[in-house]
């Protein structure tokens, strides 16, 4: 049975209100606010190092799609 993690953009509480109270009986659902302060650091690719071992499947980033649409949501398995 998947769980679902909501993750809200500090910039839309209204959103997270309305989330948190539809999601309220729901044990699959939980839904937070993103605490985050500032952007994290990015790592570098180094040019010389060998791409075609490196899994190519990047996990989203969360900042950008919280920037773009408000909320973020996790299935976790």
């Amino acid at each position: 049975m998947a769980r679902y993690l909501f993750i809200v953009s500090l910039r839309h509480p209204a959103l997270y209100d309305y989330l948190l109270e539809r999601f309220l009986d729901d044990v699959k659902v939980q839904v937070i606010l993103d605490r985050r302060l500032g952007e994290r650091r990015r790592v570098e690719i180094s040019v010389a190092r060998e791409l075609r071992r490196v899994d190519r499947r990047q996990p989203p980033d969360v900042g950008e799609e919280l920037r773009r649409r408000s909320v973020f949501v996790v299935t976790i398995p």
